[in-house]
């Protein structure tokens, strides 16, 4: 068995390569090739042909897929769908993505290539049994102690991302004269200036600020006439019409920075540019 996977791992790798990269695991056999476009569509089909023709049920896992969304890959996408359609009684997948809006333009906008393909889910936050578990995974491996209410507390902090309390908990086995609090507020700078939260600052339009700040704010009357009228105070003008703040809504959308859920009220999609804004710019 574990051979078979193994083999079906490497074909599979192998089919891939020539569509963008590729990273997986299968029985403990990590595999990852750097891959090109110009011939994704004809790779996708035949990677997932070959999978299907190992006549075994495969569960396909494909993180990040909102990367895929946008015309730019939109063939490549038409392709995957209908090499997934072909084969839905033996491939079954799940798609993740840590970008709500671009998810929505994959699954639930009317023209989206994968409009009603699945079923949404929203995964539930973690509570702090996973820090707890984390903390005790760091004392099995280090054999030192770290302090669970703080732990959870950095993790309640850095909005419940399990990727960043993990790598939080990395650093702290790797520094262990870091306080939790320190580590947590290195970890947190770190990433601002990595996602270079100045430089996409610098890049948008005032409106766009202003939206965002009172977006930040949880502000949720956007094109109201009394916010409108805030809005061109702050600029220095003497009106703002609907259709320009329509304008800047969907050109940060467009940019994945905000997102409508289902409640209706506009959100910023990553919680530390959220922060950042309400640290640095009010």
């Amino acid at each position: 068995m574990f051979a078979q996977k193994s083999s079906l791992m490497s074909k599979a790798g192998n089919l891939l390569k020539n569509i963008g990269k590729v990273s997986g695991e299968v029985a403990g056999v990590k595999g990852e090739v750097e891959l090109t476009p110009q011939q994704a569509n004809n790779s996708i089909l035949a990677a997932i042909e070959r999978l299907a023709q190992q006549k075994t049920p495969v569960l396909l896992l494909l993180d990040e897929i909102q990367a895929l969304a946008g015309n730019t890959h939109k063939s490549t996408i038409a392709s995957l769908r209908t090499a997934l359609d072909t084969h839905k009684d033996l491939i079954k997948v799940i798609f993740t993505g840590s970008s709500r809006e671009g998810l929505r333009k994959m699954f639930s906008a009317s023209n989206a290539p994968f409009f009603h393909y699945g079923q949404n889910l929203h995964f539930p936050e973690l509570t702090r049994a996973f820090t707890d578990h984390l903390a005790e995974n760091y004392k099995i491996t280090t054999g030192r102690v770290l302090d669970q209410d703080e732990l959870w507390a950095a993790f309640l902090d850095m909005h419940r991302s399990p990727q960043l309390a993990r790598s939080l908990v990395e650093r702290l086995a790797l520094n262990p004269q870091l306080s939790i609090e320190f580590s947590k507020q290195q970890f947190v700078q770190e990433i601002a200036s990595s996602r270079d939260f100045n430089g996409l600052w610098d890049s948008l339009k005032p409106v766009e600020h202003l939206l965002l700040i009172a977006i930040a704010q949880g502000q949720s009357e956007i094109y109201s006439s009394n916010f409108r009228q805030q809005l061109a105070n702050n600029i220095g003008i003497d009106e703002i019409p609907v259709s320009t703040v329509q304008s800047a809504v969907r050109s940060l959308a467009r940019r994945q920075i905000i997102f409508k859920p289902d409640n209706g009220i506009y959100e910023i999609e990553d919680s530390l540019l959220k922060e950042w804004i309400l640290d640095e710019q009010l």
